[in-house]
């Protein structure tokens, strides 16, 4: 039995991302044998998106989440985290942060966007990133990426050891599958939405590349008016001129834009859509283009390492920054039926490869090589 103490913080506070990563992964490690979970985590300071589950043992902290970064990270106190959570075998910290310890520590690296395109990022953030990340990497014993580009990229940029460095992708959850036409569209009407409409999903932010999929969007309407821009996601850091330009184009009634849904809505809007559109100059893995995947909506997306290896043969690439291509491309899918059904059956198939049981398991062979041995 090797017991493992798993900071849960963002797996409360974040509501998709690191924070879906982090609610899944613990469900599924949960049902492995050998395995006892113990998930500590800060004072929640916002609305709470997730509950620890009844199979771990879980310690709630009366510091926020903030407050624990500054003294552990920030301040650099060295105080281990088994006053805490009691005695484990290892520590791991699923979002860049992994605490001090007596015992073996892995951490996750989600992506190196503070280094590969710090002027898309808070600068704050990106600071502070910058400083700690490499921290970390000397420090711990193991390191998880969320896919190969990322593993990739932290050899090229930090003296890392190959062997300690564990490339295991994102599942995706069963409750993105596709749903029939005649269940969707009912509701898909009620929303304010008309086919054919393409589809975005992710916080507003720079490098999500949202000026450069509206202006796509604006180009592909010129040749078919009725085209529709859908965009979920809720505003980050730097978005002011962003969600002007959203605005100004739900205004002109050429987009609908939600902030937060439900996931059944949202899979009735993956499987609904003429396709699903990325338009990132960035990303280490890109969980939405997954989950569209699984719901059999063609996919488009910008030609970048992550996407190429969630995506494959499936999906349809263009060059980053090129609205022009991303217009192209978007009109070829819609007016393509035949291209269409085949890129559906295509992403289906592959999204099957990606399951959060097969994510679990490859966690624990890292936890059981370099938790600490009785």
């Amino acid at each position: 039995m090797v017991r493992v103490a798993l900071d849960f913080s963002a797996g409360i506070a974040q509501p998709a991302g690191i924070g879906r990563y982090i609610r899944e992964l613990v469900r599924e490690l949960g049902n492995l044998p050998g395995l006892e979970l113990v998930l500590w985590y800060g004072r929640p300071s916002r609305q709470c998106y997730g509950t620890p589950p009844p199979t771990a043992t879980t310690c709630a902290l009366p510091l926020s989440e903030t407050w624990l970064t500054r003294l552990w990270h920030r301040l650099r106190l060295p105080l281990p985290v088994e006053l805490i959570v009691g005695d484990v075998d290892l520590v791991h910290g699923p979002n860049f942060l992994v605490p001090p310890a007596r015992t073996p520590r892995v951490v996750t690296i989600h992506d190196l966007s503070f280094l590969l395109v710090p002027e898309l990022g808070h600068p704050r953030l990106v600071r502070f990133l910058a400083n700690t990340v490499p921290r970390m990497l000397q420090q711990v014993d193991a390191v998880i990426t969320v896919s190969e580009a990322v593993r990739q990229d932290l050899l090229h940029l930090y003296r890392c050891d190959p062997h300690r460095i564990f490339a295991i992708p994102h599942g995706v959850s069963s409750l993105f599958t596709p749903i029939p036409a005649e269940d969707g569209y009912p509701l898909l009407a009620s929303l304010g939405l008309r086919q054919p409409y393409v589809l975005a999903v992710g916080t507003i932010e720079p490098r999500k590349g949202y000026p450069v999929l509206l202006r796509a969007a604006e180009l592909a309407a010129t040749h078919l008016p009725d085209l529709q821009l859908v965009v979920v996601g809720s505003t980050g850091w730097l978005a002011e001129p962003i969600e002007a330009a959203l605005r100004a184009a739900e205004q002109r009634g050429s987009l609908v834009r939600f902030r937060s849904i439900g996931d059944r809505t949202l899979a009735m809007l993956y499987s609904g859509a003429t396709a699903f559109v990325t338009a990132s100059y960035y990303e280490g893995f890109n969980l939405p283009l997954l989950e569209a995947m699984a719901c059999g909506a063609p996919v488009i997306a910008t030609d970048l390492p992550a996407h190429r290896e969630v995506a494959g043969d499936a999906g349809l690439f263009v060059p980053i920054n090129a609205p022009h291509e991303l217009a192209q491309a978007i009109l070829t899918l819609a007016i393509d039926g035949s291209l269409r059904d085949r890129l559906s059956r295509a992403v289906r198939e592959r999204a099957q490869g990606f399951t959060w049981r097969r994510s679990a398991e490859r966690h624990l062979e890292v936890y059981r090589q370099f938790a600490r041995q009785s």
